[in-house]
Formats: structure tokens, C-alpha cells, sequence
């Protein structure tokens, strides 16, 4: 080995060797004694109920998102605490004679209490207390909002499936098709081109097949996401119905609710409330708190020749309170005020939105409504008829290849369009939901 190819290789060694140390005290690096496991594969059948019951007890964020309400309650208990008094304890020495003729030593002992006044601890845990409910209102709505976003997931699964269903079938149909194709071509009933073009338009089915499978298996892993740490292999085999009754709302029903009871605007009438109560809190800090204090005090005798003194105790009483001359609240009160008038805009502008959003979903939802209507009245059925008149037609040399392939491929663009129409009914439902705070 020459000199360059040693200066290289310990070139590399020292390259290697730092890239290793930077790893190493990378603090953004995962610890080596963290336990990281894996989901457990499961195959489930469930509902739509069992679904949402099983998203309010196992779903992990809204478990994280309750401490938020332990906290703030355990605000409220700290708001409810009485200052701690203060324990004072004093000795003294004389440096000047020791021994006999040392000088009188006080040493004396004290207990000094914090008195509020003006009611600022009332308004402490009223300012606690209505961010407390804050909090509460919000996990609720946190939940309610999470059970809605389900239901839509759960819909779109239900979805998937039922396309992916009715592709398979369409599909299964086309292999059936084919395989009678090939006997009459080998019977000399039709040309080449006809058995080409029904392979052609199998090999197409095929392809839609494994889109919609990829659909429906993202649909239902994307399920698994709203449930417990131990879901995420699991495969669900959903039961249930797109299919609705229609229901009819009443506009200034729905609106009258959603201002007055969907716990978002709760939290923002809590939250304004809580900044009014730490208005008049720190109006009320303005004067100052007092320190009563009670203290005793041992004085030791003295032999001094010059100035000799028996020993002696005394008791006494203190008051201390801070002189308001520099500071007198001022900035905390206009910070109070303006905290508690930017929570009352940002309550009027939620009420104002939520009025709209109300507005806007009232009218998807009877849209929705509508569309399911034109497909379960008309063109579903014709869909279908079509379908099985051209079937019957071709099976008995009354129609050409064509017109079977193109009635079959309507019938399959009809039934996918219902099943999105069936789910976005459905999403609209939940959204009118969502909106009215129902």
C-alpha cells in the first residue's frame, strides 16, 4: 500500500468514526430502550353503532385531549388555595464580648399570614372555573367532532365496498361473457374482432377491479386511524346500509340550536366570561395584600459590667403592606380588558359563522337529497333495464356486441355514481349535524 492509499483510508476511518459520534449525540435520535410494537393483525365484523362506541372509549386523541379538562379542574383547586404563611425564625450573637460579658441576644420566632382583600380570590376561581368549563366544552365538542368524522369514514368504507362489490360482479360477468365468446368463435358464430374487443373490455374491468380494491382496502385501513393502538392490522368487514329514509329539517330549528348548543360556541361563551372574570381580577389586585404577622421574642441576660441586663421575651404583632406608588395594576387591567373584548369579538364571529355554516350545509343536504331521489326514481331502474334488455337482446342475435359492452358499462357508471351519491347524502347529513351542533 502506498502513502496516498494510507492518507485515503485514514481519511475514511476519521470521516467514518465523526459521522458516528454525530449520530450517536444527535438528540433528536430515538433511545435505544424505547419499546415500540406493532399492531396485532385481527379480522372484525362491525356496525355503524359498534363503530362509533368503540371511537368514543378506544379513539387515542380524544383520550389525550380529557387531560386538558384534569388540568384545568386541578386549576380550579389551586385557584381555591389560601396563601401559605410564612415561618420566620431569628438569632443573634454578640461579636463584641462572648462569655459572661456578652451583650443581650434576641432570638425570636414568627408566623406571618397573607391576607387578600377585595375579593380576589372569589374572581380567581371564577376565571378558573369558567376555563374549566371552556376546556370541558371543547373535549365535547372535540369528541363530537371526532364521531362525525368517523361516520363520514365509515360511509366512504361502506362505500368501497359496496363499488367494489358490484365491480366484481360486473367483472365475473365480462369472464363469463368471454368464455361464451370464445366457444362461439370456435364455432364460427362471430368474427375475431368481437372476441378481441370482449377480452379488451375484461382486461378494463380487471384494471377497475384492482382500483376499487385499493379503494376499498385505503377506505377501511383509514377506519382504523379513529380506534385503539392495537388496530391497525385489522381488517373490518362493515355491515351495514348506504341506503337512508329522507329527513326533513325545520332551518330556524337547526339554527336556534347550533347558536345556543354546539359546545364550540359553549367554549367561547366560557372563555369570554373567564377573560371578564380576570377583568374584575385584576381590578381587585390593584389594592394591595396584607401580611399579619405574630412573632415572639427571647432576649438573653447579660452580665456586662458596663450594661447588664436581665433576660426578657416579648410578643408581637406586624402588619406590612407593599406602597401602590410606582406600580398600580394599570397594564395588567388593560391587558384584562383587552383579553376580554378580543374574546367577545372572536364569540361573535364563531356565532356569525356558525350561522352560515348552518345555512350552507341545510342547503347541501336537500341537494343531496334530491340527487338520491333522480337516481332511486329514474335512473337507477333504467340503468338496469337497459342492462338486461341488452343482455337477453344479444344472447339472442338481436344486438350487437356494442351496445351489450356499452349498456354494461352505463349500468356500472350508474351504480358507482349512486353509490357517491348514497355517501355524500349521508356526509351532507352529518355535516348538517356538525353545523347545528345536533
Amino acid at each position: 500500500m502506498n502513502r496516498n492509499s494510507a492518507f485515503v483510508l485514514v481519511t475514511l476511518l476519521a470521516a467514518n468514526i465523526a459521522l458516528a459520534d454525530s449520530v450517536s449525540t444527535n438528540p433528536a435520535a430515538p433511545i435505544a430502550g424505547w419499546v415500540v410494537t406493532n399492531s396485532i393483525p385481527a379480522t372484525n365484523e362491525i356496525t355503524f353503532d359498534e363503530f362509533l362506541n368503540e371511537v368514543a372509549v378506544a379513539n387515542l386523541d380524544y383520550a389525550a385531549q380529557r387531560y386538558n379538562a384534569d388540568i384545568a379542574k386541578a386549576a380550579v383547586a389551586i385557584a381555591k388555595e389560601f396563601p401559605n404563611p410564612n415561618l420566620n425564625l431569628g438569632d443573634s450573637r454578640d461579636l463584641r464580648f462572648h462569655g459572661s460579658q456578652a451583650l443581650p441576644e434576641p432570638a425570636g420566632i414568627g408566623i406571618d399570614q397573607p391576607v387578600e382583600f377585595f375579593g380576589k380570590r372569589k374572581w380567581r376561581i371564577r376565571t378558573a372555573d369558567h376555563a374549566y368549563r371552556a376546556a370541558a366544552a371543547t373535549i365535547e365538542d372535540f369528541l363530537r367532532n371526532q364521531k362525525l368524522d368517523a361516520s363520514e369514514a365509515f360511509v366512504a368504507a361502506l362505500a368501497a365496498q359496496r363499488t367494489l362489490e358490484q365491480q366484481r360482479d360486473a367483472t365475473d360477468y365480462l369472464k363469463q361473457l368471454v368464455a361464451a365468446q370464445q366457444h362461439r368463435f370456435d364455432a364460427g358464430d362471430i368474427t375475431e374482432t368481437d372476441l378481441t374487443q370482449s377480452r379488451v373490455d375484461e382486461l378494463q374491468s380487471q384494471s377497475d377491479l384492482l382500483n376499487a380494491e385499493n379503494d376499498a382496502q385505503t377506505a377501511q385501513l383509514a377506519l382504523s386511524t379513529f380506534l385503539g393502538r392495537h388496530r391497525g392490522q385489522t381488517t373490518f368487514i362493515l355491515r351495514g346500509q348506504l341506503e337512508t329514509e329522507p329527513t326533513n329539517f325545520d332551518l330556524d330549528r337547526l339554527l336556534a340550536n347550533a347558536l345556543q348548543n354546539r359546545p364550540d360556541l359553549i367554549a367561547l361563551r366560557h372563555a369570554r366570561d373567564s377573560a371578564q372574570s380576570g377583568v374584575r381580577l385584576a381590578k381587585a389586585s390593584r389594592v394591595p395584600d396584607v401580611d399579619v404577622g405574630v412573632n415572639y421574642t427571647y432576649i438573653t441576660g447579660s452580665d456586662n459590667s458596663i450594661a447588664p441586663a436581665p433576660h426578657d421575651s416579648m410578643v408581637g404583632l406586624s402588619f406590612s403592606f407593599p406602597l401602590p406608588l410606582w406600580n398600580r395594576n394599570r397594564a395588567e387591567i388593560q391587558t384584562a380588558q383587552f383579553t376580554a373584548a378580543q374574546a367577545e369579538k372572536m364569540l361573535q364571529s364563531a356565532e356569525l359563522k356558525a350561522e352560515v355554516q348552518v345555512r350552507q350545509a341545510f342547503t347541501t343536504h336537500q341537494l343531496m337529497q334530491d340527487r338520491v331521489k333522480e337516481f332511486q326514481n329514474e335512473l337507477l331502474k333504467g340503468a338496469d333495464d337497459v342492462l338486461k334488455a341488452k343482455r337477453f337482446s344479444y344472447e339472442h342475435g338481436n344486438s350487437t356486441l356494442d351496445d351489450l359492452l356499452m349498456a354494461q358499462t352505463a349500468d356500472n357508471a350508474v351504480r358507482q355514481a349512486y353509490n357517491a351519491a348514497q355517501a355524500d347524502a349521508a356526509k351532507a347529513h352529518f355535516e348538517l349535524e356538525r353545523a347545528a351542533g345536533l
